[in-house]
């Protein structure tokens, strides 16, 4: 999400990253709106995810967006993505 602020374009719009990274683009562009807890956001001009496994979440759905919801499903059963962490992790 560095990258965007810089070039301009998180300005006035809501975005989600890495939880460490959000004073970054603060920095970069106070304007921009975030929304720590949103595993991504798509405001209809920018998608923005805000880690590895949320990345991965927000590939599937976008899949989905563009081939239909069984597209993404198969998809998800061919990369064996069956997400079941071992431990609740503290927000």
């Amino acid at each position: 999400c560095t990258v965007l602020a810089a070039a301009g374009l998180l300005h006035q719009r809501p975005f989600t990253t890495y939880h460490d990274t959000f004073d970054s683009v603060a920095a970069l562009d106070p304007k921009a709106q975030p929304c720590p807890g949103q595993r991504w956001i798509d405001d209809g001009q920018v998608i923005t995810d805000a880690g590895v496994s949320a990345g991965i979440d927000m590939a599937l759905w976008l899949v989905g967006q563009w081939h239909g919801e069984q597209h993404a499903r198969n998809t998800q059963r061919a990369m064996e993505y069956d997400p079941a962490p071992p431990y609740t992790a503290a927000v």
